[in-house]
């Protein structure tokens, strides 16, 4: 027992660990969030043991994994897992881990009824939904504002993408809140037994205010999608010289035709004949086939962090570049609410949102360190400057942004000391100190000129 917790403390991350858990998380979402669809065209009739099975494995991938990422984020921010967690990230770290803390002990819970009493209670899935989304909401927040903060101090179109598109994702999150909500409203039993599936999906209710939370769920996921895609492309943009023009283009507008091509229901379906003349048959094929149009997208999106990692020696920046195309490919696989509102035996649609906060704060975590890092490291803002990759324009932005908001609230906390000081008929602050601080701007100065 010990020879395994020592393994797993001192686990390290590595961009084949993090490609490891990227794929983990991507079939997950993928087999969980399309099951209920494949099971409900088909009308194939899988048995209930093995649907249990399969929920009861993903929860255990969910229940094994967190842990493990958490450590991961412990050692980078704290620079040693036997260190306290700093301030700075403190509060993040409780919030995330009495989320994890509550949803696995709900898991626990609704595999013990499904197993024991053969039913689970529709109280407890709706009571992880407002846990999910409200603490990923609050993570986004953050995130949404750091990056408002360094768009402010700098003006970049990067920078102002990644904003849009993380606030278009938030307000998604809240209407798929109120989405499910209106599903759980629906249903007068309160507990969710072993029928088949089919009969779940074909007794779903429905209403006018639902279809039109929808269509405004698929336009802000589309936007959001959109904006992160133009903004992936900008980043790996230089890979079109390694690649070739037409290849690049070739292989970066795949995920966009993948991702847009069901959204083709809305100006008129082009394969309505084929669907009427064997429904059951094109159903199933369609379903397969554009059963991962998300992960494909999350896939390229995490692809500017992960491959940006290569170019960064220094080791906390690098672990957290790959935090953050972990925490990427969490977040928008996990946005996914069709399964969910079904609340079948059993949740399907559970799994995937309970990795919604988890990907936020990665997330958060690890974009908000690697700006940290690098606004006060000056050797490694250097690196950056005269390189000409186009993958670290986006870290060397937000890295001087973060430098200069320090460098502003070093400034007031100078000028209140300096005020205390004249009160209290005090000598004046070090002119050391002043001199460090105008010779730091000085050669940030310089170097990005040069």
């Amino acid at each position: 027992m010990k020879i395994k917790m020592t393994s797993f403390s001192t686990l390290n991350l590595t961009k084949k660990n993090s490609f490891i858990f990227i794929l983990i998380f991507t079939a997950v979402t993928v087999i969980d969030s399309t099951i209920v669809e494949f099971s409900s065209y088909s009308g194939a009739r899988i048995p209930i043991w093995l649907n249990v099975a399969i929920f009861v494995i993903f929860s255990i991938l969910f229940l094994t994994s967190s842990p493990i990422l958490l450590n991961f984020v412990r050692r980078i921010v704290s620079r040693d897992p036997y260190q306290a967690i700093p301030l700075g990230f403190r509060y993040f770290h409780t919030i995330i881990s009495a989320t994890l803390i509550l949803t696995g002990s709900l898991l626990l819970i609704i595999i013990f009824q499904m197993l024991v009493l053969n039913k689970y209670s529709l109280n407890l899935l709706e009571a992880q939904t407002y846990i999910s989304y409200i603490s990923a909401l609050v993570f986004l927040s953050f995130l949404i504002f750091l990056f408002a903060g360094w768009l402010t101090s700098k003006r970049n179109y990067i920078i102002m993408l990644y904003t849009v598109a993380f606030s278009l994702i938030s307000v998604n999150l809240v209407i798929s809140l109120i989405y499910i909500e209106f599903y759980f409203s629906f249903s007068v039993l309160r507990d969710v037994k072993p029928y088949p599936i089919t009969s779940y999906v074909v007794n779903l209710p429905g209403s006018p205010i639902t279809e039109s939370l929808s269509v405004v769920f698929d336009i802000l996921a589309l936007s959001s999608f959109l904006l992160m895609w133009i903004a992936t492309g900008i980043l790996l943009s230089q890979y079109r010289h390694k690649m070739g023009r037409i290849r690049f283009f070739s292989l970066m507008s795949i995920p966009l035709i993948y991702y847009i091509f069901p959204f083709q229901n809305y100006f008129g379906d082009v394969f309505f004949l084929l669907l009427s003349s064997s429904p059951v048959i094109f159903s199933v094929i369609y379903v397969l086939i554009f059963s991962a149009t998300k992960q494909v997208g999350a896939l390229l999106f995490s692809l500017s962090f992960w491959t940006t990692s290569s170019l960064v020696h220094h080791d906390r920046v690098y672990k957290s570049l790959l935090i953050s195309s972990i925490g990427m490919v969490i977040l928008f696989c996990s946005t996914e609410i069709a399964p969910l509102r079904s609340h079948v035996y059993p949740p399907y649609g559970l799994i995937t949102e309970v990795f919604i906060p988890l990907g936020a704060y990665l997330l958060l975590v690890g974009i908000f360190t690697s700006a940290q890092q690098i606004s006060q490291d000056t050797r490694l803002r250097r690196e950056f400057y005269k390189s000409a990759e186009s993958q670290l324009s986006l870290l060397k932005d937000i890295g001087v942004s973060q430098m200069e908001k320090e460098f502003e609230a070093k400034i007031k906390s100078l000028q209140q000391r300096s005020i205390l000081s004249e009160r209290k008929n005090e000598p004046h602050l070090e002119e050391q100190h002043v001199k460090e601080i105008l010779r730091d701007v000085l050669n940030e100065l310089y170097y990005s000129k040069k």
